[in-house]
């Protein structure tokens, strides 16, 4: 019959243009993969605890099962459709559509580029999308969150979690619990507030706390422990030294 020729022919048509749109991105893709002038090395320093683990992946990722989920042609394209169907709703809403690992690749995409800007130049955003998504698909879980901790800044010559560790918390980073991970995140998004707010430092520190409980990263009681021990820090520089924000 004529409406079935004519249905099988639209469907045709459509998984044609499917086809054409999947090689296109993944074209586009591997050739601004082309421009990246050096790839990122796997750490191979010892592991980091758990704790660590935890926490930095929920703070990034929004969820407590460290995962990553390769970005393949597919998973961009559902995802973009996705985003255009949702994008009248508040960020929160949408907030979970990118794949699992994608925002911590993303970060790890970045500090490479600020690395690269040493010797080549920072990638294009292009660059550092492209960079993203091949991490997502040769990277797992826990190298994306041991390259992040060797490569984070925490001010001044802080970079790396196990210089922080002792440093800001006296501790060697084995022993770091899930407030003191917490307390290096929050530290590590604005250093000064070390010395210039640790006020402020304390509600960002509390905040992230609780939407770590709010995924199930850590418990009531953890939270509770959290918010009853000793503060480490108190403010040392004066007001004078520290900037206007």
């Amino acid at each position: 019959m004529r409406w079935k020729r004519l249905l099988k022919g639209t469907v045709w048509l459509l998984s044609l243009g499917l086809v054409v749109l999947l090689a296109g991105v993944e074209c586009v893709y591997r050739a601004s993969l082309a421009q990246v002038p050096a790839f990122p090395q796997k750490v191979t320093t010892p592991a980091l605890p758990e704790s660590w683990n935890r926490v930095a992946w929920a703070h990034r990722e929004k969820t407590a099962t460290p995962q990553v989920q390769p970005a393949w042609p597919t998973t961009i394209v559902f995802t973009m459709a996705k985003l255009v169907l949702r994008r009248h709703q508040p960020q929160s809403a949408s907030h979970d559509l990118s794949p699992q690992g994608f925002r911590l690749a993303t970060h790890v995409a970045r500090q490479w580029s600020h690395l690269l800007a040493n010797e080549h130049k920072r990638l294009p955003r292009l660059g550092e999308l492209a960079l993203t998504i091949w991490l997502t698909r040769n990277w797992s879980a826990e190298e994306l969150l041991a390259f992040e901790a060797h490569h984070i800044w925490f001010g001044r010559d802080l970079f790396g979690v196990s210089a922080a560790a002792p440093a800001l918390l006296h501790k060697d980073v084995a022993r770091l619990d899930l407030a003191d991970a917490a307390f290096l995140l929050v530290v590590s998004a604005k250093a000064w507030d070390v010395e210039c707010a640790p006020d402020r430092l304390r509600r960002r520190r509390a905040t992230l706390l609780e939407e770590l409980r709010a995924v199930g990263v850590v418990t009531q009681m953890e939270l509770e422990s959290a918010r009853s021990a000793p503060w480490p820090l108190a403010a040392t520089t004066s007001a004078a030294s520290c900037p206007d924000y």
